[in-house]
């Protein structure tokens, strides 16, 4: 009897320990306005894995830390280049590079005309980033 519950006692301290691993891995985020239209909505809600620098493809939506934490402690934006690529033409203006440098990325949103990206703020660093997108989970209005 000892035995079978020190078993499912070892079995339950498993299970909550790998719910630990999979929230500290993966985590929701909800897209807030419209930089990402038409892709994303506003409230769309998205699965992302967090994820290093060196893990990125260009073409892929990251999620990082916003600059100006107003509204949304999260920009929600895509990789338009990475360490070692050409900077794109229209994010020259905002960096004194023609290569995004080592550490750092381009970001720019979808809706190019209502979005804070590289084109204002520069290059991101590989700090900033906290996670990639998998998937779209939830789609506004039954999209």
């Amino acid at each position: 009897m000892r035995r079978a519950f020190l078993a499912a006692a070892c079995g339950l301290a498993g299970l909550a320990l790998l719910a630990v691993r999979l929230r500290a891995t993966y985590m929701v985020i909800r897209v807030h306005g419209n930089s990402m239209a038409p892709s994303l909505a506003d409230g769309d809600r998205l699965l992302s894995r967090r994820t290093r620098l060196a893990a990125l493809r260009t073409g892929q939506i990251a999620v990082v830390l916003s600059p100006h934490p107003i509204g949304s402690r999260y920009l929600i934006k895509r990789i338009a280049a990475l360490p070692g690529d050409p900077v794109p033409e229209d994010v020259r203006k905002a960096v004194d590079d023609d290569v995004v440098p080592a550490g750092r990325f381009v970001l720019i949103g979808d809706n190019t005309e209502a979005s804070f990206d590289s084109r204002e703020h520069g290059f991101f660093h590989a700090d900033d980033l906290h996670a990639v997108t998998i998937r779209k989970l939830v789609a506004r209005h039954g999209r």
